[in-house]
């Protein structure tokens, strides 16, 4: 009687892949596998046979979410492809392409005994979906391996099919275990359809090794029992000597102007204040003349010392600087020793090696 039923629902398939195939026969002949206890295995398929015919009857009043509901629910129960059948039609309706997809396509492998018309109508079906969504042909260069969709497992390596997914950037992915991953990403349009190439590295090609680039020496630090001249001190020797000289001038032009002060083209007679002769007719201006002329000794003195201080110290300088540069390279010592001449004559500098 069951192989009786079977067939005559197996003919009725033309209306819609069976949308209302034998709502109630179909449970006993398809879905049902034997009765059993509650709690059994036949207890699933019972749930799953009456979970169906609920969906039948939604569908029939065009109540699609409840349909879907009730469909979805017979599924998860049992994967028969008369359920994924009619569960894809319902996804269609609701607006689960990607869905309807996977179970068009799962009816397409699965279904046996069913007419070419109904094949057409599924493959009718799959083409409304794949409108909407995404097509991928992953390819792994590894059997074995876990392959991934934006981080959820879509099934092993080699997967023998196609995978739907939403349209969109996608994140591709297989893994084995010990491995680093093979990881891409694609960017699919509505109705696109590519092929994707997840490559794991090599194991059997050991890593190039590299030539390792010639090291460069850090140059030798020299012998600090013979270190170089003080920079900070050459600094200030210069700014000293610098400082000195400009005083030494200031000086000089102060005591120009006293001895201009105290002279006869200033004072005119000024000079007959120093002679043997006569007082002069401004003889009553000596003592200022004397006066201009003694503060402009004082200041050509003091303008010579600061010179010849001003000397010292730049000769010191660089004697320092040349006896540090010569002990630091290995070169020979040198001894320098500046050398005051008289007076407006300036500086020299002795040097012994």
């Amino acid at each position: 009687m069951a192989g009786v039923v079977r067939t005559s629902c197996r003919r009725a398939a033309g209306a819609a892949l069976g949308v209302f195939l034998c709502a109630a026969t179909v449970g006993a002949a398809a879905l049902a596998q034997g009765g059993g206890e509650p709690g059994a295995p036949g207890d699933d398929s019972a749930r799953a046979v009456r979970r169906y015919s609920d969906g039948v009857a939604a569908a029939r009043e065009g109540r699609w979410p409840e349909a879907y509901a009730a469909y979805l629910e017979a599924w998860r129960l049992k994967q028969h492809f008369q359920i994924a059948a009619n569960l894809a039609r319902a996804e269609l309706r609701i607006g689960k392409h990607r869905d309807a997809a996977e179970h068009i396509s799962f009816f397409l492998r699965e279904a046996e005994g069913v007419s070419d018309s109904d094949r057409a109508l599924a493959r009718q079906m799959l083409d409304e979906a794949r409108a909407h969504i995404a097509t991928l042909s992953l390819v792994v260069s590894r059997a074995g391996a876990t392959v991934l969709v934006d981080g959820v497992p879509v099934g092993t390596s080699p997967l023998g099919r196609e995978v739907y997914v939403e349209p969109g950037e996608r994140r591709l992915e297989a893994r084995i275990e010990g491995e680093a991953p093979a990881q891409t990403s694609a960017a699919l349009a509505p109705g696109a359809s590519q092929e994707v190439e997840l490559r794991f590295v090599d194991r059997a090609a050991p890593a190039a090794i590299q030539p390792r680039a010639p090291q460069r020496r850090p140059p030798a630090a020299p012998d600090r029992g013979a270190s170089g001249p003080s920079v900070a001190l050459i600094a200030a020797g210069g700014a000293a000597a610098g400082i000195a000289v400009g005083t030494a001038v200031a000086l000089r032009v102060l005591a120009d102007r006293s001895a201009h002060a105290g002279s006869d083209a200033a004072v005119p007679g000024a000079d007959s204040c120093y002679s043997s002769g006569p007082p002069a007719r401004h003889h009553a201006r000596c003592p200022e003349v004397h006066e201009h002329r003694t503060e402009a000794a004082r200041l050509y003195n003091a303008s010579t010392g600061v010179f010849v201080a001003a000397g010292v110290l730049g000769a010191a300088t660089v004697g320092h600087a040349l006896y540090g540069a010569l002990r630091a390279g290995g070169g020979p010592a040198v001894t320098a020793v500046p050398v005051a001449l008289a007076p407006g004559a300036g500086v020299s500098l002795s040097a012994r090696w």
